[in-house]
């Protein structure tokens, strides 16, 4: 075998492999943080104000894994109208919401190992608020 066969059986071979890396590139699945991103991060002023609301929020908020079941507290939940947010960052078909309500206790098997973010989105007296907190589940 001469060297004019040689390189080009290198050339072939990387014209394949890079072929191959394009294929699977393409097939990969992204799930967006956000389904409207960019209208989003405009109104971000507002969720900053939503934030500093919640830091200034007199009662409790409590997020505790306890056996079997994921507790939630919310003191005062009868007085606000809003929701509980639950987003897997890996996977956003486990993402879902729940109402608010002062106590709330999800099973376990519900969710899937790893990070989650879960996000208190209430109104209370005329003022939005935004409260976030990570938290890892492990079964």
């Amino acid at each position: 075998m001469n060297w004019g066969n040689k390189i080009l059986i290198v050339i072939i071979s990387f014209v394949v492999l890079i072929l191959t890396m394009v294929v699977i590139s393409v097939n990969q699945d992204f799930d967006m943080v956000e389904e409207n991103y960019y209208e989003k991060e405009l109104a971000y002023q507002g969720q900053m104000d939503k934030e500093k609301n919640a830091q200034n929020w007199p009662h409790d908020i409590s997020i505790k894994q306890l056996d079997g079941y994921l507790a939630l507290l919310f003191d005062q939940a009868d007085l606000v109208n809003g929701k509980i947010q639950f987003f897997r960052p890996s996977d956003a078909s486990l993402d879902f919401n729940i109402p608010l309500a002062a106590e709330t206790n999800i099973p376990i098997e519900k969710f899937a190992s790893g990070i989650w973010k879960v996000s208190f989105h209430w109104e209370a007296e005329g003022k939005s608020y935004y409260k976030e907190e990570k938290i890892f589940i492990q079964k």
